[in-house]
């Protein structure tokens, strides 16, 4: 198989993960907004696509796991299951590792390549924002299933920056993002497909929220710093003002079987 090139690099999401980062929102005004319950249901909703009985204990291993927010959370919604995680970065590796310490979660993380690592096999697989960031997506969903036992399920998400408004946005006030995502694959259907490639049965696609503006990886001068205020106002606005997923979806999932 021919290994996937990545849009990316451990050099650039190390240098993400340590520098400052800006001021977000606070806690409970994030925890008061649509879209944090929207995504905390999908991610439920996620977490129990395995079928088991509502209480099982799951095995569940998170691909690009830095900084570690995501496997905090996903560990807020259902403590009882088993949580491991696999980066290539080292410093966010570092990140999570302290993240997770400091909120007493006993997760198992991994330094590693997704594509090359050799790890235990679990009952689910998961990954939020990580296939975009390769040319070849259902090489990577096909390395998700690698580490799955029979039976047991893939589960990833995809932002959407595909709708004509956002790019445009994206190409005056944040080109690095446009070039390290992987728009081809942010529609059901091209998600459907990578996963159907990548030998996963059962396959599901959905969307999920309201139209969001990235804003983590804007120019670093005064438009990168006015789009940034911009993206946030508009983010918080939709999420009180706009329909769920107009004029675009925020998320695209998938999940399928690794039917052994």
């Amino acid at each position: 198989m021919t290994k996937s090139t990545e849009l990316t690099s451990t050099e650039s999401w190390d240098q993400l993960w340590t520098q400052p980062q800006p001021s977000r929102m606070t806690g409970q005004v994030k925890q008061r907004l649509r879209a944090t319950r929207t995504w905390h249901q999908l991610l439920s909703d996620l977490l129990d696509s395995t079928g088991r009985a509502p209480g099982q204990p799951v095995d569940v291993l998170e691909l690009g796991c830095a900084p570690g927010s995501m496997l905090m959370l996903l560990h807020q919604l259902r403590p009882n299951h088993t949580y491991h995680g696999i980066d290539f970065a080292p410093e966010g590796l570092k990140t999570a590792r302290r993240l997770l310490a400091a909120g007493g979660i006993p997760a198992t993380l991994h330094l590693g390549d997704v594509r090359t690592a050799e790890l235990p096999p679990v009952d689910l697989v998961v990954s939020f924002g990580l296939v975009e960031h390769f040319d070849d997506p259902a090489e990577i969903v096909t390395h998700h299933r690698r580490f799955l036992r029979p039976g047991g399920v893939v589960a990833v998400t995809v932002p959407n920056y595909s709708h004509p408004a956002l790019v445009a946005l994206l190409r005056r006030f944040s080109p690095d993002t446009l070039a390290t995502h992987n728009l081809r694959v942010m529609s059901e259907e091209s998600l459907r497909a990578a996963c159907a490639t990548a030998g996963l049965v059962d396959i599901r696609t959905g969307v999920s929220g309201g139209p969001t503006m990235p804003n983590s990886r804007v120019r670093r001068d005064l438009s990168g710093t006015s789009y940034r205020l911009a993206a946030r106002t508009w983010n918080v606005c939709s999420d009180l003002l706009l329909p769920q997923g107009w004029p675009w979806p925020a998320t695209i999932w998938a999940t399928g079987v690794h039917a052994g």
